[in-house]
């Protein structure tokens, strides 16, 4: 007999035919609270590593006026040189060669401002010292829905180009802050110092998402697969005892390229040498140069791969390691490129819609319930309106925009150029004049209250862009079951689950005595079965002290007649 599996077997299965559609998953996975949790520790704990080290690595602009630029020192550092045209250095050539040497040091300190400047009235913050509650990430959910419901076509125009440009982006957002650094590393026109500051970055980033990362994908893949309830506690302790492995599946790529690059950078230093680097290094020995770049190249554009490495881990357990998940990733990306590229496809664009009704639902409900609670002030006391709390509200998704419209504190999103000449995007006063004066005009309970208001709104906000990172790597589980299913042919209920260990009893259990059946009568019916009395064990003779007589056992008496008992 067939079970209704068997029977339903040659009908048309949707999923079977489309698999993609396996990530319409995501949605109602990523929103446990657990991963959303994990998700905005993550990103606070990351935030506030590359802050700690922007401020530490970042260094002043040079000027022109400073003394390693002056003709004096370097003519004691040209001294005994000359041109190559045989000629000796000139007052003017010095003034020329510290033009140079300016203009490369100030390009070089724009690439560090760029990433790691601290903010101030003329210049934002670089990219990574701005916290996650002050960077722009496209116009505000609930005021992108009323321009183009209700806006002109410039406000429709101009919503759309920012959502775009602004909020799609934030999904693909872990894999664009590990990608940063390693593109920044490898560019042209950095010096060593912010290069180390990269590495130092990169480096953090692996270390705080091999642990959130794996929390977020171990669960996602206990959900997707249908296994059994899998807790906060044990997911801790299964990413826990394989932490190594987290963290060095997407390092040892980078260990690869980097051992590549120092062994090039050793013949590069080699090839200096006028006769044997032309001919022999550089002209006969190209081959190997282009050899390393292939293998640097290789482990480059596997990186793409990278989201595929916690849930390798996360969904083999013990039979995978950092090789396995570094391998998978890898052969994943490059034996199905367009699946890979599909997928990710696919997940984006759902992605940007569920995203969007997060964000506007998250938006909706502080702007509503703080309009409801402004209605009393609206009518006894206008100065009391609460808007004057929201200040310090996250300006990030326009947050601080919506809540602070139509009122003295209103701000307006504005693109303005920084120093280093990248475009940024920042929030403005209206009016900065009335803005300074009201916020003079507070008293330091309004501060303290304003204060807490943010806080409990950055809270709310992490949980929130938390939203996007879980969609993420909960997307990255789901294809890696896909490209695990097309590849190796393996079931997506394939995953590891522990098992727990028994707890022993507190008290050991009491063995019962049974006694045999009693034989059956001669009708074919067993005799009720009577229990034996228990007897309680007699307690142990007392032991004599040093020099007493031994104590007197009473001797049983034979006879029927129980008369004879005697001492002995």
């Amino acid at each position: 007999m067939t079970d209704g599996r068997d029977r339903a077997s040659g009908s048309f299965s949707f999923r079977a035919a489309f698999p993609w559609t396996e990530l319409f998953r995501c949605f109602s996975v990523a929103l446990d609270p657990r991963k959303l949790l994990a998700a905005a520790a993550g990103i606070l704990v990351t935030s506030v590593g590359w802050y700690l080290l922007s401020a530490a690595f970042y260094y002043k602009a040079p000027e022109r006026s400073d003394q390693r630029y002056s003709n004096s020192v370097l003519q004691k550092e040209y001294e005994g040189k000359k041109k190559d045209t045989g000629e000796p250095y000139k007052e003017a050539d010095f003034i020329q060669i510290g033009d140079q040497k300016f203009a490369t040091d100030y390009a070089e300190w724009k690439v560090m401002a760029d990433l790691a400047a601290p903010s101030s009235l003329n210049t934002p913050s670089g990219r990574f010292r701005t916290l996650p509650w002050d960077e722009y990430r496209g116009p505000n959910p609930f005021l992108f829905a009323t321009n183009v419901i209700g806006g002109s076509a410039a406000e429709r125009t101009d919503s759309l180009s920012g959502f775009v440009t602004g909020s799609i982006p934030v999904l693909m957002e872990p894999l664009v802050k590990l990608l940063v650094p390693v593109t920044k590393i490898v560019s042209p026109g950095v010096n060593g110092w912010t290069r180390f500051y990269l590495f130092l970055v990169l480096i953090w980033t692996l270390v705080v998402w091999g642990f959130f990362g794996g929390i977020i994908t171990r669960i996602a893949a206990v959900q997707l697969a249908n296994k059994g309830p899998v807790t906060f506690r044990q997911t801790i302790r299964f990413v826990a005892n394989r932490y190594v492995n987290y963290l060095l599946a997407p390092m040892v790529p980078l260990c690869i390229v980097a051992a590549v690059a120092i062994g090039l950078l050793i013949y590069g230093f080699v090839g200096l040498i006028p006769v044997l680097g032309d001919v022999l290094l550089f002209g006969i020995g190209l081959p190997l140069i282009i050899l390393g770049g292939a293998i640097m190249a290789v482990f480059l554009v596997g990186l793409v791969g990278y989201p595929l490495m916690y849930p390798t881990l996360s969904v083999e357990g013990d039979s995978s390691d950092t090789f396995d998940a570094l391998s998978r990733s890898i052969n994943y990306v490059y034996q199905s490129p367009w699946h890979y590229i599909w997928y990710w496809f696919v997940a984006i664009l759902y992605g940007a819609a569920v995203t969007f009704f997060v964000l506007f639902f998250a938006s909706l409900m502080v702007y509503v319930g703080k309009w409801a609670v402004g209605l009393p002030a609206s009518v006894v006391w206008s100065d009391r309106k609460p808007e004057f709390l929201f200040i310090y509200a996250p300006e990030s998704f326009g947050w601080k925009e919506l809540f602070l419209k139509d009122s003295p504190y209103e701000v307006r999103h504005v693109p303005e150029t920084s120093v280093t000449g990248r475009k940024v995007d920042v929030y403005v006063p209206v009016n900065p004049t009335l803005d300074d004066q009201n916020r003079r005009d507070y008293y330091a309970y309004n501060t303290f209250g304003a204060r807490l208001v943010g806080l409990w709104l950055g809270l709310l906000f992490l949980m929130m862009l938390g939203f996007s990172y879980s969609f993420f790597w909960s997307a990255a589980t789901v294809i890696y079951f896909l490209l695990r299913k097309k590849i190796d042919e393996a079931e997506p209920d394939e995953v590891f689950m522990e098992e727990e260990e028994a707890e022993a009893p507190l008290a050991s259990p009491k063995l019962a005595v049974t006694s045999p059946p009693p034989p059956p009568t001669a009708s074919g019916t067993s005799l009720p079965v009577i229990s034996p009395p228990v007897v309680p064990p007699s307690p142990p003779p007392p032991i004599p002290l040093a020099g007493e007589p031994p104590p007197s056992v009473p001797f049983p008496n034979p006879s029927p007649s129980g008369n004879g008992d005697k001492p002995v």
